[in-house]
């Protein structure tokens, strides 16, 4: 070959490109399509990761094209031969060559590798062939060998950059996942002058208040200028529904994944976008799940962790591990395994947790009470506590009981701390000036839709007092923005609860109420025009079905979850309860799926099937049968929690119609209990 293709000017040119093909394929490429076809697995958004990759990228591109430039000659042409063959392997196993080993988790202690020899001799042959094609390419075309591994690198880099585009089109919904974190910071700080506090209690009904009144009057005699609602009518029948619209006022119908309407709900223009624009340092104190990452900007305690320096350097360690153990050979994957809780495992310690009231009473005795600041004019605290969910932990007095309290016990304590805050305001001269707002983000009574409503207004020094106007929670937001401003009118209901005293008794308003379980969960739309609230009175007008009522076909290898998006539930017939949010049980003797496949391969004797357990509640027998041939027989025990339930499913029990019947009994119980809670499944082809 002439010494001209040797020139420092084209072996920059040709080592260019070749440095191209491998950080486009290893660098770019993989990370980015593996988090598309596996977001389900990632806790941070697919921005998050464009930092990172770009930041690795373009410092392997600049290495890459000096290790292949420099080099004369021989060495030249030996190293850019030998980094296309990697390049082309990489390509060529990432895409096309992996298999799901055992369950598909990422943690080799659950892969045995050993079964895979017959794999590993194929896959070791692949490799061979991409090694040794660039250097036969050489010996066969010695005049034009350079051109057409160039216009091959290119031709490869446009079906990457294609496929990843059509993918990032096919998935846009799915991800810009929830990545943000629900932070204790400024948690007991308050202004110097204006401040508004609501404490929204779970599951607090308005019979739990009236019971507890009844036994403690001096409570009442301590709410000077508050006012008792008690025909307010609630949001939604449980939090993941009532706690967005209380914040919000959009309302979650199902008509999407639960997270795509939380993204939503957030990125609307709604009370904190007011409130900001005015000033007020709002802060929110709940469960992560309430928030899109629009709340990011809108509420001073929600952080994105993804945004954070430590974060990038997790979120690309993990990734290109995760990219590594994707792209290696297979006699070298074991040098990558992880754990998919290497991802979320990364939230700091000063996060919010709604379910531990007795944490947040001590940690406000540790700080001896609430502090005062003049860094912002006003500031508004939503604590969103546990309440009268169970299981009861809580003492009278606020403290824990690790043997378990009760219902009486729990609201008691509850209310004991809430009239010690009060009375720290009192001390230390901000009463009057405040806001305080004591309610429920549902009842749980009847459809759970009579939660408890006192509210005192800024400068309200009245007896306490109690009004029967026709309230509603979806009242709250505008409630919230009238603290700051009169302009109020656009906000949520457009009304605050001090106008709803003033509006008609057949005033409409309306309830959400989610119940159901199987394919058959669902949102009821309930109006009401009546002055009164009980259940008889609550006019069903809509009934919104998980996805629009429809039974999708599954698709091979996609990962569906029994958590607040509700994926896996359209399968559901029988035994499966109602969704919560972060797990579905399964209850009684006997379970029931249906699932239509979309596409089984020709050929193929074995489908994999791995559901992800998160408790077990049962050790107990549990035989599954796949269309009445059983496919697993096993106890229900702590290793089953820890790796999930996996069993093959022989593609020749399916019939025609291409769908799975999976039935899950066990046979030692004798009657309906919770046995075990799933969060996602997955059947997938090796």
């Amino acid at each position: 070959m002439d010494d001209k293709y040797f020139s420092i000017k084209h072996r920059f040119a040709f080592g260019t490109l070749v440095a191209a093909f491998f950080t486009s394929t290893l660098l770019i490429y993989a990370p980015l399509s593996l988090y598309v076809s596996g977001n389900d697995e990632m806790w941070f958004s697919f921005r998050s990761l464009l930092s990172p990759v770009f930041v690795v990228s373009l410092i392997g591109m600049v290495v890459m094209t000096a290790l292949l430039s420099l080099p004369k000659r021989g060495i030249h042409k030996l190293l850019c031969c030998l980094v296309f063959g990697v390049s082309l392997g990489l390509y060529i196993q990432c895409g096309f060559f992996n298999i799901s080993y055992g369950s598909g988790v990422l943690d080799g202690s659950q892969i045995a590798w050993k079964d895979y020899t017959t794999y590993g001799a194929i896959d070791s042959a692949m490799w061979a062939a991409c090694l040794a094609l660039p250097f036969a390419v050489y010996m066969v075309f010695k005049r034009s060998w350079r051109h057409i591994l160039m216009v091959a690198a290119i031709f490869i880099i446009l079906l990457q950059i294609g496929g990843l585009s059509i993918r990032l089109y096919q998935n846009q919904n799915s991800l810009d996942k929830l990545s943000h974190e629900v932070t204790n910071e400024g948690i007991y700080e308050l202004s110097d002058s204006d401040n508004t506090l609501v404490f929204m209690l779970g599951a607090m009904d308005k019979t739990y208040y009236d019971d507890y009144k009844k036994e403690h009057p001096e409570f009442t005699e301590e709410l000077t200028g508050f006012t008792e609602y008690d025909n307010v009518l609630g949001t939604g029948s449980e939090s993941l529904v009532s706690v967005p619209a209380m914040l919000t006022g959009d309302v979650y119908k199902k008509d999407t994944k639960y997270t795509e309407y939380i993204s939503r709900a957030w990125n609307n223009y709604n009370v904190f976008d007011v409130l900001q624009k005015n000033d007020c340092d709002a802060r929110v104190y709940s469960d992560d799940k309430f928030f899109g990452n629009a709340a990011v900007r809108k509420v001073e305690n929600i952080v994105d962790r993804a945004q954070d320096s430590q974060a990038y350097w997790v979120i690309g360690n993990t990734m290109y591990r995760y990219t590594m153990y994707k792209a290696v050979p297979h006699y070298l994957k074991q040098l990558f395994w992880m754990s998919l809780n290497d991802y979320s495992s990364f939230k700091s310690n000063n996060t919010y947790n709604p379910d531990n009231d007795e944490k947040f009473f001590a940690d406000y005795d540790e700080a001896e009470g609430f502090s005062y600041t003049k860094d912002y004019p006003s500031a508004v605290r939503v604590y969103n506590l546990k309440g009268a969910e169970a299981p009861y932990r809580l003492t009278s007095t606020g403290e824990k009981d690790t043997d378990g309290t009760s219902l009486k016990e729990q609201v008691e304590g509850d209310f004991h701390y809430i009239l010690k805050m009060i009375s720290d305001l009192k001390e230390n001269g901000r009463y009057d000036s405040a806001t305080i707002v004591i309610t429920a983000d549902n009842g749980d009574t009847e459809f759970s839709q009579r939660p408890v409503l006192l509210y005192k207004a800024k400068g309200d020094k009245e007896a306490y007092r109690t009004n029967s106007a026709p309230v509603s929670l979806f009242d709250l937001p505008a409630t919230l923005a009238s603290t700051v401003t009169d302009q109020y009118k656009d906000v949520g209901t457009g009304k605050t609860f001090k106008d709803a005293e003033g509006s008609a008794w057949n005033r409409r308003r309306f309830f959400y109420r989610s119940t159901g379980a199987n394919a058959k969960s669902r949102i009821e739309e309930y109006k009401t025009n009546s002055p009164k609230i009980d259940s008889d009175s609550l006019k069903l007008i809509n009934s919104y079905y998980l996805n629009g009522g429809k039974v999708d076909n599954y698709i091979l290898g996609t990962e569906l979850t029994f958590t607040e998006d509700e994926t896996a539930v359209m399968y559901c017939q029988e035994g499966f309860g109602h969704t919560n949010g972060w797990r579905t049980i399964i209850n009684g003797t006997k379970a029931l799926m249906e699932i239509p496949v979309e596409d089984i391969p020709e050929n193929l004797e074995d489908l994999h099937a791995y559901f992800q357990v998160l408790n077990i509640y049962e050790e107990t027998q549990c035989v599954i049968t796949a269309n009445g041939e059983e496919v697993y027989s096993g106890r229900l025990s702590s290793e089953v929690r820890q790796n999930g339930l996996n069993f093959l499913i022989p593609t020749d029990v399916i019939g025609r119609d291409r769908t799975i019947y999976l039935t899950f009994t066990f046979p030692e119980l004798e009657h309906d209990t919770d046995v075990m809670a799933l969060t996602s499944f997955k059947i997938y082809k090796q």
